[in-house]
């Protein structure tokens, strides 16, 4: 098996900037007992942002493109009726070289604004003219517990539910595809070997630690490990040079309200940034640093550009550099971890406070003006 995706990977040629990486658990496979989506975003777009948008049915809490002002696409995120959604283009339903982005950007945003359900995303597909102009894997939740992919092309929808107690993934081909076409093939093999591993009892934690991993299990195991200066050569693994941000949405559980569910955002190149969390209860109350133009994801962009330091290729990476950021990121990401588990449990046992989201914010903007100071720039 190795070997057949090793063969389909090299035979693959310019790989392209839009790479996404995603998976769905379970509400059975989570730690919390919630139901998650997990991506990390790639794009040719360097800056993101949260926000949240009044749509016409339903307030939600998106990711959207800094240059995007108007909110029109959003490429993840979680609405009022516990709906979520995420996707990664497919290469292998139609020819790479169509530009879809922004068609499943937007259908995303018309998705978070107006289902409450995996069958109200259906419906929504169904009633679209045809050709569709998608081509991609939705990751999608609800609050009733459904958990599927949607792999979509111009002119058809396959549905693949997770199992209760199981988990699915994608990279940038769809199962229902082309069989050796499309992008992705090692990060996929990678993604299945750190998640089997994994087991279950999954939680946002594991997810971000995946979105920094120097791991390439076709090419052998993880580049950083035993290293300690020198350079690796940035290609095939989960975190890109194209990466973004990387979000982890936990979902409401049946029984709960449905704006339970809460957003893990880490916005930015994600072995230079890290993980806080945002309520779609909460409105357009969220963390300074990762809204409006987002000095989070433009620091984590300066970052990486201070250790890809070889002047005729960027994707040189200084393994000392590279290393001491990913340690700092962790250490802050653990920080975030404690407060917002804390808050979010009152939340769940007590009610939400709206005060005391403002009062988490402003602490974690503290935070990350110290984050920002460990920096020589």
């Amino acid at each position: 098996m190795k070997r057949l995706l090793l063969i389909l990977m090299l035979a693959i040629p310019g790989l392209p900037a839009l790479c996404c990486t995603t998976a769905i658990v379970s509400a059975g496979a989570s730690r919390s007992g919630r139901p998650m989506i997990w991506k990390q975003r790639d794009s040719g777009e360097k800056n993101t942002c949260v926000a949240y948008v009044r749509g016409g049915r339903f307030g939600y809490t998106g990711l959207f493109t800094v240059a995007d002002t108007l909110r029109r696409s959003a490429y993840a995120g979680i609405n009022e009726a516990g709906f979520a959604i995420a996707n990664n283009l497919s290469y292998n339903l139609l020819p790479d070289s169509l530009n879809l982005a922004p068609h499943n950007g937007r259908l995303m945003a018309e998705a978070l604004g107006s289902c409450a359900s995996l069958e109200d995303f259906e419906a929504l597909l169904a009633a679209k003219a045809c050709p569709m102009r998608l081509s991609a894997n939705f990751a999608v939740v609800d609050a009733s517990g459904g958990a599927a992919y949607f792999e979509v092309e111009d002119y058809s929808v396959v549905r693949f539910d997770v199992p209760e107690g199981g988990y699915l993934f994608r990279t940038n081909f769809s199962l229902s595809g082309d069989e050796g076409r499309g992008r992705g093939y090692a990060r996929y093999a990678t993604e299945e070997a750190l998640m089997a591993r994994k087991g279950g009892r999954f939680d946002a934690e594991f997810f971000f630690g995946m979105g920094r991993s120097f791991v390439n299990v076709l090419t052998g195991g993880d580049a950083l490990k035993g290293r300690r200066d020198g350079y690796i050569y940035e290609h095939d693994f989960i975190p890109r040079s194209t990466s973004t941000s990387s979000v982890v949405i936990e979902g409401a559980l049946p029984g709960e309200r449905p704006d339970s569910g809460l957003m893990w955002v880490a916005d930015g190149y994600t072995p230079c940034c890290y993980a806080v969390p945002v309520w779609v209860a909460a409105g357009a109350c969220l963390p300074s640093f990762i809204t409006g133009d987002a000095p989070a994801n433009r620091l984590a962009e300066r970052l990486h550009g201070s250790f890809s330091t070889v002047e005729w290729d960027s994707k040189y990476l200084e393994v000392a550099h590279l290393s001491r950021s990913i340690r700092l990121t962790q250490s802050f990401e653990r920080r975030e971890f404690a407060a917002g588990r804390k808050l979010d449990k009152l939340f769940r046992s007590g009610g939400f406070n709206i005060e005391a989201v403002e009062r988490y914010n402003a602490e974690a903007a503290d935070r990350f003006n110290l984050f920002y100071s460990k920096f020589d720039l």
